[in-house]
């Protein structure tokens, strides 16, 4: 596998304003957690811990985890975890802001091709079956729902739909 890219620069179509906005990512690390903290809080109804958050900030080799930046505030953040050949992506926000305007199209668009590129055959979730917009976007990139997990959401008992879908390695996601 070769090295997935840690940082990078491009620009989203934003549907509301109707132009191009420069997104920047990078590794996620500590200093970040203050922000994600903060997004994470907005974002679910049952948020990641302050600790599990600051784990998650250590630089290991099966954790793909970034964050991205619009207007130079935080605006959204991935976190994955690699197992063998395959991604997991653990935990996807975009700022309340920004959802509906193609930043976490973008975000997923560009985090396939990447993983596709670095020879990943496959990419997983969980989605939290009330979730009609984050189902809508994995749908529309082509994931399909493999699994339910019954309970999985310790805050309401609600249950998760894992869903997954096949990169193409030689020719993108």
């Amino acid at each position: 596998m070769m090295a997935l890219r840690r940082r990078f620069a491009a620009l989203f179509h934003d549907r509301t304003l109707g132009e191009d906005r420069l997104v920047e990512g990078e590794p996620y690390t500590l200093e970040h957690v203050p922000g994600v903290l903060a997004l994470e809080r907005i974002c679910f109804p049952a948020p990641w811990s302050l600790e599990l958050l600051r784990q998650e900030a250590v630089a290991r080799d099966h954790a793909w985890n970034l964050v991205a930046f619009v207007d130079e505030d935080l605006a959204a953040y991935l976190f994955n975890w690699i197992v063998l050949d395959e991604m997991h992506l653990l935990n996807f926000a975009v700022a309340p802001a920004l959802q509906g305007r193609g930043l976490g199209g973008f975000l997923l668009d560009w985090m396939l091709a990447e993983a596709a590129r670095n020879g990943y055959h496959s990419l997983s979730l969980e989605v939290r079956e009330s979730n009609a917009a984050a189902r809508g976007l994995y749908a529309s990139r082509g994931f399909d729902i493999v699994y339910r997990r019954r309970g999985y959401y310790t805050d309401n008992g609600e249950d998760a739909l894992v869903m997954a879908r096949s990169l193409d390695p030689a020719g993108g996601p």
